[in-house]
């Protein structure tokens, strides 16, 4: 009797071992594979810092990863990143650079399938910085305008991308809107950045001051015809 319990004892030991492995590898594999598609952000590592990109680089590439149903579902809510080596970007030109998937931390049992797009281009200048005269911007309705202008400073330094500063040979005050009244006038205001460009004052704390006079055109009566009067 005490033979066939210890017996009974061994394998019901043996059972239960054998229930708990398959249950965790039904937790694991039971719910079998699939893939995901999405967005993932780019992130350019190791540009030196008087370079700068100055194409339409793109912030996201798609990514399509597969693996296990269970950690797909966790992957939602990782922060992925996909990084570009750009530490050898020393002068100034395009070059193409491949996603470093490899550096992608993803959890165990997935694997990135396919990135689109696969190859990426990027076009690099120097980073510089030139004295730009300003120009002053008014928005003034019909019939108004402005005399005597007088800028201080008349020049301000501007860093951006060599390509987009050379050319550029004035720089447009934000638009000033002042008060419809004729006379002497003042009024600070700031620089209106190329569109679209990098472009930034060197001194982010440079006051530019605009004087001048506000005039109001003289219109002048168009003469009564009096009828039976020679034309």
């Amino acid at each position: 009797m005490a033979k066939s319990l210890a017996l009974f004892r061994r394998y019901n030991l043996h059972f239960w071992a054998i229930a708990i492995a398959l249950s965790l590898w039904l937790h694991v594999h039971g719910q079998g594979e699939g893939s995901v598609s999405m967005d993932v952000p780019l992130q350019v590592h190791g540009l030196p810092a008087d370079m700068v990109i100055v194409n339409d680089f793109p912030d996201h590439v798609r990514v399509s990863i597969n693996g296990l149903q269970s950690r797909l579902k966790d992957l939602r809510e990782r922060n992925l990143s996909i990084p570009i080596n750009a530490s050898d970007l020393t002068t100034p030109g395009v070059v193409e650079r491949a996603p470093q998937l490899s550096a992608v931390s993803l959890p165990v049992g997935l694997h990135i399938d396919k990135v689109q797009p696969d190859r990426l281009q990027l076009q690099v200048d120097r980073l510089v910085t030139r004295s730009i005269p300003i120009k002053a911007s008014f928005e003034l309705p019909e019939g108004w305008y402005v005399d005597d202008i007088n800028i201080k400073p008349q020049q301000v330094k501007l860093t951006g991308p060599e390509v987009w500063l050379e050319p550029l040979r004035e720089v447009d005050t934000a638009p000033i809107r002042l008060t419809l009244k004729e006379g002497a006038f003042k009024t600070s205001t700031g620089i209106e950045s190329p569109s679209g460009k990098a472009i930034r004052l060197t001194d982010n704390n440079t006051e530019i001051i605009i004087q001048g006079t506000l005039l109001k055109k003289s219109i002048r009566p168009t003469p009564a015809t009096v009828p039976g009067d020679p034309l």
